[in-house]
């Protein structure tokens, strides 16, 4: 036989089932007061001390939930809110044998009648739905029976008639207590759910992420070096070594930044010097407005999209020119968003339909951004008018 685990009380069931013990256990205080009078008549027809004890049981009960209900772990209310019930069930079945009178003073309900919906609520917040029903049931009944044994002369009309009215009372305040316990239930499943499916969406945007990542950095560094490799016949051997070795390193630690931001002069300066150190004739204009750091994954994917950018510029845009070629880069900042434009004179091509071939074009730049959340990427070029690359990031996530 297999047995259920015990289910774990979401945020909304915690602090319903928390408001649920504070009300019953103010409103059963309140209760014990209001009917104190009619149950401080009934001791003389009891015996005195079982008198006591009970009623006094039956106020403190509540007063004890009403406390500790903000802050006690749950287990503890539970545990306190069954023997509450228990003891009421207890008092209930012993009234008969408690009495010392033939009849209750002027023909009244026993003073346990009129109280207990307060343990039938206590238990429809504590227990399974199945014996908290049980619980409703079995009280009723006993408020039936009390009601006649304490007052033979009503008679079993009067008798059945209280059976009745206790129970309908109960199963309404009792439904209401289940209804708002399931209702929270549900309410942590469907959030346990949206978590899941979040959590389910992100991995999948990481693994996209990360693959972008990867294919860029192998199109970047991989690819490249053996371009360069495979034309490069009068490049000394030490410079292609140098230049396997600084892919190799990349590829052991492609962080390349730290996980710290990077303050917009500190990022200007490294674009900049990325720009650079690929060929002299290259311009370099800055744009800078604010003080806004930039996140270490943007100025990642940023700084490599432009170097990406400014390769295949050196690589195609002086094939079949006549005029000198000119390039330039130009980086604006702002409070809002990063732009960075990467253009040229060369022979250009068409943007709407990019090769298959221009893998720098669709990985490292245009896929590279557009997994960023702000991210965006553009190529506006045509056949014989140059090239413009504008790639950015927005700090609002919407693209500019």
């Amino acid at each position: 036989m297999t047995t259920r685990p015990a289910r774990t009380p979401g945020d909304a069931e915690l602090r319903i089932t928390r408001i649920l013990y504070l009300s019953i256990g103010v409103g059963g205080v309140v209760y014990t007061i209001v009917g104190s009078q009619k149950a401080l008549g009934q001791f003389a027809a009891l015996t005195p001390w079982w008198a006591l004890t009970t009623w006094l049981i039956a106020g403190i009960g509540p007063a004890v939930l009403a406390v500790l209900a903000m802050w006690a772990p749950l287990r503890l209310l539970r545990a306190i809110a069954t023997t509450y019930a228990g003891i009421f069930l207890v008092t209930m079945a012993t009234f008969p044998l408690a009495m010392t009178a033939s009849s209750l003073p002027d023909s009244g309900s026993p003073w346990t009648n009129d109280l207990m919906a307060v343990p039938a609520i206590v238990v429809a917040i504590s227990w399974r739905r199945r014996w908290v029903w049980t619980y409703v049931i079995v009280t009723a009944v006993l408020s039936g029976i009390i009601r006649s044994l304490a007052d033979p002369e009503v008679g079993a009309s009067v008798a059945v008639l209280d059976f009745a009215y206790n129970l309908l009372f109960d199963c309404v305040f009792v439904a209401i207590t289940l209804i708002s316990r399931w209702s929270t239930q549900r309410l942590d499943d469907a959030a346990a759910a949206a978590r899941a499916k979040t959590a389910r969406e992100a991995q999948a945007s990481a693994r996209v992420q990360q693959r972008v990542r990867v294919d860029a950095l192998v199109h970047d560094h991989v690819l490249s070096s053996l371009l360069i490799a495979s034309r490069a016949e009068g490049v000394p051997t030490d410079a292609l070594r140098e230049l396997a070795a600084s892919t190799l390193a990349t590829l052991r630690d492609d962080t390349l930044l730290s996980a710290e931001p990077l303050a917009q002069e500190d990022f200007v300066n490294r674009l900049r010097s990325s720009v650079t150190t690929q060929s002299d004739g290259i311009g370099f204009e800055a744009h800078l407005d604010g003080d806004a750091p930039v996140p270490a994954d943007i100025a990642l994917a940023l700084l490599e999209a432009t170097a990406e950018a400014v390769r295949n510029s050196l690589r195609h845009a002086d094939q079949e020119v006549e005029q000198s070629p000119w390039r330039l880069v130009t980086v604006t900042t702002s409070p809002e968003a990063i732009e960075i434009r990467v253009s040229d004179n060369g022979c250009g091509f068409n943007s709407r339909r990019i090769p298959p071939e221009r893998l720098g074009v669709r990985v490292s730049i245009l896929n590279r951004m557009a997994t960023l959340e702000g991210g965006f990427a553009s190529v506006d070029s045509a056949l014989g008018i140059g090239t413009r690359v504008t790639m950015g990031w927005a700090r609002t996530g919407a693209a500019a």
